[in-house]
């Protein structure tokens, strides 16, 4: 009997570790297919209203106060600029209203004097750069303007920014127009230099095409030059040429030598020689 019993109570454990076995295969079974199923419509939902809550509660109040401050920030510029906007149209109307004084009293002077015109009156023959040979890109552009037009040899061309060059050939209804910007240019150009409230004379020699400077020559001894003090044509280059008073560009730096023929300045062009197609051909007013 004692052995039939520890026989049947040896039967029952195994028969429960089997029980054991099997159930933790069982859930190991389920946990490994609810894991790597598809989620279910409650899953779906539930995580779209996490997204929703997280972005309706955290994200959108951040990026609504970002917003304000990004507005803020666009609506101080804006004001900034109305602001210079404004002071420079107050300008404006003081200058012209100077401009309109000081051409009445010019036009009495000239009147007394028996003037007719001035080295700095000039009119303006509008046109447009037709072509631009990619060889010599730094060196010359053909205008829509030739002798139909009035337009001789060495009259002065300009732009927006200043004077881009000089009418070297003249056909019918074309010219050619050499650059400033040309390291192959014959001829100086006579400038003025407004340095303060002293004035010096110069000739424009050549334009270096690596510091993109020009290289201009004074004619008189100068001991200082203020820095960015204008460069302006000076009218003395005799009839057909450049009129007084046109923009060349503004001083970057000055050299003294021993003698007037040595002493330099380098000159930041004012004109944009990348970009050149709306110009006009310069005439004096007393050259008509």
């Amino acid at each position: 009997m004692i052995s039939l019993y520890r026989k049947g109570n040896k039967w029952t454990k195994q028969k429960r570790r089997i029980v054991i076995i099997t159930v933790i295969l069982v859930l190991f079974s389920v946990l490994t297919l609810v894991t790597s199923r598809s989620a279910s419509n409650i899953e779906i939902i539930f995580k779209d209203t996490i997204a929703n809550l997280e972005y309706y509660i955290i994200k959108a109040p951040i990026q609504y106060v970002t917003g304000l401050f990004e507005e803020y920030n666009d609506l101080k510029d804006v004001y900034e600029e109305n602001a210079k906007l404004k002071e420079q149209l107050d300008n404006l109307a003081r200058e012209s209203a100077m401009n309109e004084v000081l051409t009445n009293e010019l036009n009495d002077l000239k009147e007394i004097m028996d003037i007719d015109h001035l080295p700095t009156e000039y009119q303006v023959k509008y046109t447009n750069v037709i072509a631009r040979d990619a060889q010599n890109w730094n060196n010359q552009v053909t205008i829509n303007l030739g002798k139909l037009s009035g337009v001789q040899e060495g009259m002065a061309v300009v732009n927006a920014q200043g004077m881009i060059g000089t009418v070297t050939n003249v056909s019918e209804i074309s010219s050619t127009v050499s650059l400033l910007s040309s390291e192959s240019a014959k001829s100086q150009l006579p400038v003025m230099i407004l340095s303060g409230e002293e004035q010096y004379y110069g000739l424009l020699n050549h334009y270096d095409i690596n510091t993109h400077k020009y290289s201009i020559t004074l004619l008189s001894d100068v001991e200082k030059i203020e820095k960015d003090a204008k460069v302006v044509t000076s009218g003395l280059g005799g009839v057909g040429k450049s009129p007084k008073g046109i923009l060349i560009g503004t001083v970057e730096s000055y050299t003294s030598g021993d003698d007037a023929t040595e002493s330099v300045c380098d000159v930041t062009p004012s004109v944009d020689f990348n970009s050149l197609n709306d110009v006009a051909v310069v005439q004096r007013v007393n050259e008509q």
